[in-house]
């Protein structure tokens, strides 16, 4: 009995020690972070200190973190790039990584998601505006300018991107508010972008197309966001 109690006790001596040595290392590594990373990494703590996620386990969650952090910042991968935001890291580690079940998964890559995105909203406002055209009883309705549609593309990326980032998460608190929030101001941002280019930039920078034109591109478009979508596997995407 002596023997096993002393082994205990030296076992979690050991393990105690493992600790203050990780704590020391996770100090140093902290002092090495940028002022953003370091940002996240606080935003990050408080999160886990207000989920009640126990001390140690957080001083050996934040030791490969911030391992991994310091070794990609230099190369301009920040803590949101490798980790997603703070209430994405933090679910995930207090839940444990979400599983590809009931309609639940993880997400791609953000230029997968913008790319995704590009091609369904560009390729929608195209395929509308090409039917709207075609179908639309004024005489004058010709279609859409070429650089219009191209901002559509671009810029339709990113307001899909935005909105699936900040898709809710079920059980975080205002992240269905941040959710429509974002939908909100991105979807009005877009429309803006579109109108003003329409009514600022000279028609002979921007000459409509025909309505054929734009049915065309609008159906290569969901053909190429179909491909696109099978062949790099991208999950997490609105539609």
């Amino acid at each position: 009995m002596k023997k096993n109690d002393e082994k205990k006790l030296n076992t979690e001596q050991q393990q105690m020690d493992n600790l203050v040595a990780l704590k020391e290392e996770n100090d140093t590594l902290f002092s090495q972070l940028t002022n953003k990373n370091e940002e996240y990494m606080v935003k990050l703590d408080k999160r886990l200190t207000e989920a009640n996620y126990p001390d140690d386990e957080k001083t050996r969650v934040f030791n490969d973190m911030l391992k991994e952090i310091v070794s990609q910042q230099s190369a301009g991968v920040t803590a949101r790039k490798l980790y997603g935001t703070v209430t994405e890291r933090s679910v995930e580690i207090v839940e444990g990584p979400q599983q590809e079940t009931e309609g639940q998964v993880q997400r791609s890559e953000n230029w997968k998601l913008y790319v995704d995105g590009a091609l369904m909203l560009g390729g929608m406002f195209a395929l509308i505006t090409g039917l709207s055209a075609l179908f639309g009883n004024e005489s004058n309705t010709t279609g859409m300018g070429i650089i219009t549609l191209l901002l559509n593309f671009i810029v339709g990326g990113f307001v899909i991107l935005a909105i699936t980032k900040n898709a809710p998460v079920q059980g975080v608190k205002g992240s269905l508010l941040r959710y429509i929030l974002v939908s909100v101001v991105a979807m009005f941002g877009w429309i803006i972008v579109m109108t003003g280019s329409m009514a600022i930039i000279p028609q002979s920078l921007n000459p409509l197309m025909p309505p054929a034109v734009n049915l065309v591109i609008g159906a290569a478009a969901f053909a190429g966001k179909w491909y696109f979508k099978r062949k790099y596997k991208v999950k997490g995407t609105l539609f």
